[in-house]
Order: C-alpha cells, then sequence, then structure tokens
C-alpha cells in the first residue's frame, strides 16, 4: 500500500516543504503557492525516494481523521502525543512511532463463516467443496452459468444459487468432471447456508439437513453423475424452507408496518421504526433472515415506544385545554363545545382509543380558540359601534359650533372638548371620546335658544315645509339647532346652511 507522493506532500505545512526542498536540493525559484511547492518537489525523483518511508505513507491516512480520532488512535497504539496542539502536530507524532508502521497493511479478508450446525460439518467432504467452489471450469455457456450461480451466492442469493447450480449441472452433463463438482459445491454450500439461517430463527431443519449430509456424502465419494436426484431433493427441501422463512419473514413486516403506521397515524415520531423497517427490508433481500427478524422486532419496539410518547403527549394537553377553557369563561366566551370534546377525548383515553382521542383533543382545542376568537370579535365590533356612535354625536356639534361661532358666541371650551373627543376617538378610547363629547353637548345645548335670538335678529327662519331626499316623505321636523329630521326615514340634514367657519372648524379638528 503506497500513498501518491502528491497526497503526501500536501500533508506538511509550507515551513516544512521548503526544509524538505532545501534537503533534496529542489530549486524553488518562481513557485507562487503552496500548490507550486508541492507540485515542484512531486517531480523530483529524490523527495519521490524520500517519501516511500511507513512514516510518510502514514500522513496521507493520518491528515483524513479528525483530531478527536487522532487521539483516541494514538491512545490505542500507545503513542505520547503530550505537547501537540494542533493536527499537523498529531500526525507526525503517530506517523514517526513505529507502533503505526501496521496501519499500512491492508485489512485481512473477511473469514469465512463458521459451521453454526456441527453436525452439518463433514471431515472428508468439506475440504473438497471448498475446492469445488474455488476451481475454474473453462466450458462456454456452462462457465457463464456458473459464473452467475458464483456471483448470485456472493450476493447470499442462496435460492437462484441453487438454481443456477442445477442448470449448469444439466447442461455440463458428460463434460469435464471439475465443473460437475464445482457446481454440486455451490450447491452443497447455498443449501448449507439456507438450513443454518433457518435454523437460527427456529425452524425444523432436519430433513433438509438429512439430505445435505447424504449429498456431502455423495461428493466425497465422487458419484455425483449418480446422485443428480439427491440434489434435486436437496434443493427442493432447502428451497422450501427458504420460500417458508421468507413469507413468515414478509409477514412479520407487514404486520410491524402496520404497528408503525397506526403510531404514525396518532402522530408518533416513528422515524426510528421506518428506518429499522427499511434495514430489515434490506436484510430480507440480502438472504440475512435472522438479521432482518431482529431489525423487524427492533422496528416494532420503536413503534410501541413512539406510541407510548405520543399517549403521553395526548393525556399531557388535557390539563392545558382544561386551563384554556378557564381562561376563555373568564373573558365570557361560550366554551360548551369545547368542553364537551374534552370530556369526550378523556373517554377515549380510557378506551384506549388513541387516534379518536387525539383528534378530539384537537378539535377541543381549535373550538376553544374559535369561542375566544368569537369573543374578541364581539367585543371589537361593540367597542366600534360605540366609537361610531360618539363620532356621530361629534359630527352632529360641529356645525351647531360652528353656527354658534358665527354669531360671536363663547364657545371655546365646547370646542375644546370637540377637539379632545376627536383625537382620542381616533386612540380607540371611546370611554373619555364620549365624556368629552358629552360635555361639549351640553356646552352647546344651553347655546340653542341665543342661536334662535340671533336667527331671529337677522330674519333668519326655520322652513315650514319639505321634503326628505332620501325618502321622499313630508313628515320632516326642522330643529332649532340647525338640524331637519325625517320622522319617517330618520334621515338628518342641516336646513342652516354652513358657513365658512364650519369648514375652519373641521380643520382645526382634523389638525
Amino acid at each position: 500500500m503506497t500513498a501518491d507522493t502528491r497526497a503526501v506532500l500536501e500533508t506538511f505545512s509550507s515551513r516544512e516543504l521548503r526544509s524538505i526542498a532545501a534537503e533534496h536540493g529542489v530549486d524553488l525559484h518562481g513557485c507562487k503557492g503552496k500548490a507550486d511547492v508541492v507540485g515542484r518537489l512531486a517531480r523530483s525523483e529524490n523527495v519521490q525516494a524520500a517519501l516511500r518511508t511507513p512514516p510518510s505513507q502514514l500522513r496521507p491516512m493520518l491528515a483524513a481523521q479528525t483530531v478527536p480520532a487522532l487521539q483516541q488512535l494514538a491512545a490505542d497504539l500507545r503513542v505520547d502525543v503530550s505537547g501537540c496542539e494542533k493536527k499537523a502536530d498529531y500526525v507526525g507524532r503517530i506517523a514517526a512511532s513505529p507502533a503505526a508502521v501496521p496501519l499500512l497493511e491492508p485489512p485481512p479478508p473477511p473469514p469465512e463463516p463458521s459451521v453454526l450446525r456441527p453436525d452439518l460439518a463433514h471431515a472428508t467432504a468439506d475440504p473438497l467443496v471448498q475446492q469445488g467452489r474455488d476451481q475454474d471450469v473453462d466450458f462456454g455457456l456452462v462457465e457463464d452459468v456458473l459464473d452467475q450461480a458464483r456471483m448470485r451466492f456472493e450476493e447470499r442469493n442462496f435460492d437462484r444459487t441453487l438454481e443456477l447450480a442445477r442448470e449448469a449441472l444439466l447442461l455440463g452433463r458428460g463434460t469435464l468432471d471439475g465443473l460437475e463438482r464445482a457446481a454440486w459445491a455451490y450447491a452443497l454450500l447455498a443449501a448449507q447456508r439456507l438450513i443454518e439461517g433457518s435454523g437460527r430463527v427456529g425452524r425444523d431443519v432436519e430433513p433438509a439437513a438429512a439430505i445435505l449430509r447424504d449429498a456431502k456424502t455423495v461428493y466425497a465419494s465422487g458419484a455425483l453423475a449418480a446422485s443428480q436426484d439427491l440434489l434435486v431433493k436437496l434443493q427442493a427441501a432447502t428451497k422450501a424452507l427458504y420460500s417458508e422463512e421468507v413469507r413468515n419473514l414478509r409477514s412479520a413486516i407487514y404486520a410491524t408496518q402496520e404497528k408503525v403506521g397506526q403510531s404514525a397515524h396518532v402522530g408518533g415520531d416513528v422515524s426510528g421504526a421506518t428506518e429499522a423497517l427499511a434495514r430489515a427490508r434490506e436484510a430480507m433481500e440480502r438472504a440475512e433472515h435472522a438479521r432482518a427478524f431482529e431489525l423487524v422486532a427492533q422496528a416494532e419496539r420503536l413503534a410501541a415506544e413512539a406510541l407510548e410518547r405520543r399517549v403521553q403527549e395526548i393525556h399531557a394537553r388535557i390539563p392545558s385545554a382544561e386551563k384554556s377553557i378557564e381562561e376563555a369563561r373568564h373573558v365570557g366566551a361560550d366554551v360548551g363545545e369545547g368542553a364537551r370534546l374534552l370530556e369526550k377525548a378523556k373517554v377515549a383515553l380510557a378506551r384506549r382509543e388513541y387516534v379518536l382521542a387525539a383528534e378530539l383533543v384537537q378539535r377541543a382545542e381549535r373550538a376553544i380558540l374559535e369561542a375566544q376568537h368569537h369573543q374578541i370579535q364581539k367585543a371589537m365590533e361593540l367597542r366600534m359601534r360605540q366609537i361610531q356612535k360618539v363620532q356621530a354625536l361629534v359630527n352632529y356639534l360641529v356645525p351647531i359650533a360652528d353656527e354658534a361661532a358665527g354669531f360671536d358666541l363663547a364657545i371655546e371650551e365646547s370646542r375644546r372638548y370637540l377637539a379632545e373627543a376627536h383625537d382620542v376617538l381616533d386612540q380607540g378610547d371611546y370611554v373619555n371620546g364620549t365624556f368629552l363629547a358629552k360635555l361639549a353637548e351640553d356646552g352647546l345645548r344651553r347655546l340653542v335658544p341665543r342661536l334662535v335670538e340671533e336667527r331671529a335678529k337677522r330674519g333668519i327662519a326655520k322652513p315650514l315645509t319639505g321634503g326628505c331626499e332620501t325618502c321622499g316623505s313630508a313628515d320632516v321636523a326642522f330643529l332649532d339647532d340647525g338640524w331637519s329630521k325625517c320622522n319617517a326615514c330618520g334621515a338628518l340634514w342641516r336646513w342652516r346652511a354652513p358657513s365658512g367657519l364650519w369648514e375652519k372648524f373641521r380643520s382645526l379638528l382634523r389638525e
């Protein structure tokens, strides 16, 4: 295992690279950055030879790890890293240690799986089976089929391996003995793996195991051509085990999927259970049935835990909803529907109807919020009607004040009250607005007799008849304060035309 020279050089700092260049006589003139220096050094044969040492070859491998990982590696290798602060310090210290040299060795190949059932072992046949599995057969189509069997076996697709092995035997009848022994080897190994896997989950594998032991005896004797029926029986027996086990596994997956769906329907967090179930399906596809059953059990446990957590959350929401009901009642909201739904939710929880309970609690919370919103909306509408009522009074009084000002009557106090009422109404304060408007009204009502006198002095008289412009009725009352009122529809309008002071007064109000 050798690391590329450039990859090794990349692990050094710029100062260390220049030191290497000086040591090996590499001219760095014209290099503008670290990349240029690394490229110049990588082309030097002296540098390449110097970096073939184990410490140099270890550097890229160590540089790819994090500082905590390097600290753990140093502890495992018993390398003293005291005084190291930066990652480069850890890389250099560990790479220089002889204890790190074994890291360059390639990892050993995974060991062959041990025989889980000693009764399936055959001292004579097992070594021959291993030799037959590793034997190359140079024979056209038969070789292609056997290669497929080899690939399926490496993929742990033992069911397909059996079928391909049988096909290879049929094609290779009367051909080389090596082909026959290789096909039998794969068939025996695949059958043994299936029997071992089925035994781990408690299946009755003894009939298939007995056929496998007989088949190994035949394999050891070499009488393969006369024992094709035995291999057919072995394939049928082991395939039946595989098929039934797959059916059981699929049934378990479907049942667990239903439980996961129930937890998800209630609103539980089933991400862990869903992931475990997906891994179980992948294990089933790889024919790792025992592992798949373990993952199914894990998914079922995680789904149950998610359901329990969700049930506790639903229980915790009930006191919160009850508190919201009390708060809504204090502001006068009608929370009867929310309280009724909450009681039904409690009954559903007692009956373990969690989906219904979650839905009822949600509906109760929504009903409470709607009741609060309705009450708030009613209060806002009432407040708006009060403001509009007071504003109408202010608008009614303004032309009266205008006429009084035109006759030089004292209206300063009333005008101040009207201005203040206008301001507080803009701020939404209808209480103080009403109070100020009433004060202004009291002051102006006292001036109405004076208005009548001033009009008489100037020859201004109220109309005797008139019609309502809104409804056309002739039943109209002409009031002393200058307003006309239709007794039929209640419409108001001024019979006394406003003066220029009115507009001035309204502008003062706006200011």
